[in-house]
């Protein structure tokens, strides 16, 4: 197929974002036999705004995807968090490409206040939105022409390429990256109760109480540093979301702990992710694997192969492709169903 991408590829970061979905969907496309036109909405609305046009950005950014979309001719194009192209544009293409198939793939959960407002929106205009939770909250954004359906966070084997079940001398053992948390967020509160629960443990916690930031090749060099990961959501609770650190802990080959609440735990296993249930059965674990590193190394090349087997770019790929084409759905690891 003739596939447009647009998303934001974020060229202003010069490559610190390297491992950001998009660009593993890009190449699970290819990798797929597709042809991908990648279109980075944002970066194009910014090359107005270096010339002081900064409102008419936008409107030049949409101009540039007709013009792409007259020339390339796709038959499916990919709305990727392209929060710049309007539904006016999408309804211009679709009226100049009528066979053309619209998806919409979003990695936010429900909850974040400015999700549902985006998803309503983009439903006007597309067939599907695939997003990153499953479960029946998403059956309310369902119309007569826009349906939901869930997919993972795909890991890609050239881009989480380190083996970290393969060392046993890193200089940290429990790794986590937040944006900016302290002890009063939710996901702070667990990060403080570990720390003082579990003193024994060598927590690179970033971002967290002020500690730096990480993002790039110093993000996987922190990784690379780590024996184990603790997966952290924002909000527990929602069925199967989980945000793209997951795929990049795996990965990676991190022994990941994941809460049982995300409901991963239907699709993986004890041998392959350390499940928990609550702060303490978190900090008992982690206390087990602190003294049985052969136990952590073991799981967590387990996971690593998993995740990596039934969450690939590809097979996230194939997934989107299968669902816009109508085709069967083979088996997947996942929940395929389809909220219409």
């Amino acid at each position: 197929m003739r596939v447009v991408l647009v998303g934001n590829y974020n060229e202003r970061r010069e490559g610190a974002n390297f491992y950001a979905t998009v660009r593993k969907l890009t190449n699970g496309l290819v990798r797929n036999g597709h042809q991908v036109m990648p279109f980075s909405d944002r970066d194009v609305a910014r090359e107005m705004g270096k010339l002081g046009i900064f409102r008419g950005g936008d409107a030049y950014a949409n101009e540039r995807l007709v013009a792409l979309c007259r020339n390339f001719r796709p038959d499916l194009l990919i709305l990727f968090h392209a929060d710049k192209i309007e539904n006016d544009t999408l309804r211009e293409l679709r009226a100049m490409r009528p066979a053309m198939r619209v998806a919409v793939v979003n990695l936010d959960p429900v909850f974040l206040p400015e999700n549902p407002p985006r998803i309503r929106r983009f439903a006007e205009v597309a067939d599907t939105t695939f997003i990153t939770m499953a479960g029946e909250t998403l059956s309310q954004f369902v119309t007569p022409t826009h349906s939901l359906t869930f997919i993972p966070n795909p890991a890609d084997i050239s881009i989480e390429t380190l083996q970290c079940f393969a060392s046993n001398d890193q200089l940290y053992d429990l790794f986590c990256a937040v944006g900016s948390e302290n002890a009063s967020t939710p996901r702070g509160r667990v990060l403080k109760e570990i720390e003082t629960s579990v003193p024994e443990a060598r927590c690179a916690f970033y971002g967290f109480e002020g500690r730096r930031q990480v993002n790039g090749q110093d993000y996987f060099d922190a990784i690379a540093a780590s024996r184990m990961g603790l997966n952290l959501n924002r909000e527990d609770g929602n069925y199967l979301y989980s945000s793209d650190r997951f795929a990049q802990y795996a990965g990676n080959g991190l022994l990941v702990f994941v809460s049982r609440s995300t409901g991963y735990d239907e699709i993986f296993t004890d041998e392959e992710f350390a499940f928990y249930r609550g702060s303490e059965e978190l900090a008992d674990k982690l206390r087990f694997f602190l003294k049985n590193d052969g136990e952590r190394q073991r799981i967590a090349r387990n996971g690593h192969a998993r995740y990596h087997a039934f969450f690939s770019e590809r097979e996230v790929a194939r997934y989107i492709v299968d669902v816009m084409t109508g085709r069967p759905l083979e088996a997947y690891a996942w929940p395929t169903d389809i909220h219409r």
